[in-house]
């Protein structure tokens, strides 16, 4: 028992220091001038709704919340602006819309704040500490109700902060012929770590329901991973804050992710706007399926494949949509519905197709020197694992599978 409340002890102060330091980085982050300021206020705003949270630990042993009655569940609604922080942070890396309407994410948090002020916050301080003791010993029915809803609906927005990243990552596919460095992958592994931390919590929240398993040293670890979890990413955000990244208008001017978010969403509205004007629906002869079979757009096809073989731009590593479409002297728009509707693939996947070919060629005809990754430099890969990737889709072999093969033969 004395080791138990020992390490109660201990990872009560790690809490403290945790949410010490998370306000500090709150700061740090709503004070950040560079990159996409608003994703960085609503980070900021979440790291310290997190950084207060852990603080609160604090009032779980009876002696703290005995003498400050008063600060008991203050800090309960503020775990409600964890999910819709989390998904308006990723709507606001992604180029999404951030407006006023934004605001009813908020409404749980607001009623739920309504719903105490009578029934709990005017409560004489003796009720308060009965709840609490009653809570603690999960013999509160209502409560326990209310931390499985609070679970789910976190899971709720985890998924759809997931689905955005998605979207997103198949809009920048249509765009950009190279995307490691733009398809925030560092923000999905945090929200897939997130997801793994939520799963002891939420397995704790469902205790009760099965006979009351008292844990609080579980629950001190659980508040210690979310401290993790929250430098995590608050300090890789911080240092991914609009790094130059990607070279995509032209030679000299740099794009950075936020910056191809927005454009990702552009397009995609630009897109949206032009299925409008060519009345592109279910109904009758789908406007896709025109264009598979119109003498116009078989002629586009080959055009764009003469000038593929010809002049080759996808040599270029930085090559992107919005290039190729002024180089061919064809709208953007086409090129991308012409490949989805006879290639079946993104403007992405055909692009490193055609690099994979070119590195084929070259290591088959042997007239080129080099390794094997710096021939995909050659080719227009401006990464070996992005050339190992889509070399190992598009063949079902790696490249030095490949190699060995031609050795052989």
């Amino acid at each position: 028992m004395h080791a138990m409340i020992s390490l109660s002890l201990v990872f009560t102060g790690i809490n403290l220091l945790g949410a010490a330091q998370g306000l500090f980085l709150s700061l740090m982050l709503a004070l950040l001038k560079r990159g996409n300021r608003q994703a960085n206020r609503i980070l900021a705003a979440l790291v310290f709704v997190i950084s207060v949270a852990l603080a609160s630990t604090l009032l779980l042993y009876p002696a703290v919340y005995t003498a400050v009655p008063y600060l008991i569940r203050i800090s309960d609604p503020m775990r409600l602006l964890f999910a819709p922080l989390i998904f308006l942070y990723v709507v606001s890396l992604t180029g999404g819309q951030i407006n006023k309407h934004s605001l009813l994410h908020f409404t749980p948090f607001a009623l739920y704040v309504l719903y105490l002020i009578p029934t709990f916050y005017v409560l004489p301080f003796a009720e308060r500490i009965s709840f609490i003791t009653e809570a603690q010993a999960g013999k509160s029915f209502s409560y326990n109700v209310y931390l499985v809803a609070r679970a789910l609906y976190f899971v709720l927005y985890l998924g759809l902060s997931f689905r955005v990243l998605r979207r997103y990552s198949s809009r920048i596919q249509d765009l950009f012929s190279s995307v490691e460095r733009i398809n925030f992958s560092w923000l999905r592994n945090v929200l897939v770590a997130m997801a793994i931390w939520w799963v002891p919590q939420f397995i704790t929240t469902l205790s009760p329901f099965f006979g009351y398993l008292n844990l609080p040293v579980v629950n001190m670890i659980i508040g210690f991973l979310g401290a993790l979890w929250m430098y995590l990413l608050g300090y890789v955000a911080f240092l991914k804050a609009d790094p130059f990244v990607m070279n995509v208008i032209s030679p000299v001017v740099p794009m950075s992710a936020t910056q191809a978010a927005q454009l990702a969403a552009q397009h995609e509205q630009y897109e949206q706007h032009e299925r409008a004007i060519l009345n592109i629906s279910r109904q009758g002869f789908d406007a896709k399926e025109s264009a598979l079979v119109s003498p116009e757009s078989a002629i586009l096809l080959e055009q764009f494949k003469l000038f593929m073989e010809t002049e080759k731009p996808f040599l270029d590593s930085e090559l992107n949509l919005q290039r190729l479409s002024e180089q061919i002297g064809v709208p953007a728009y086409r090129l991308s519905q012409m490949m989805n509707s006879h290639l079946h693939q993104n403007f992405f996947d055909v692009i490193n197709q055609y690099r994979v070919e070119e590195w084929k060629r070259l290591m088959s005809e042997g007239s080129a020197s080099g390794t094997i990754q710096e021939l995909a430099f050659q080719v227009g890969f401006n990464s070996k694992s992005s050339f190992n990737t889509a070399f190992k889709k598009h063949t079902g072999q790696t490249p030095s599978e490949y190699r060995a093969e031609l050795r052989v033969g």
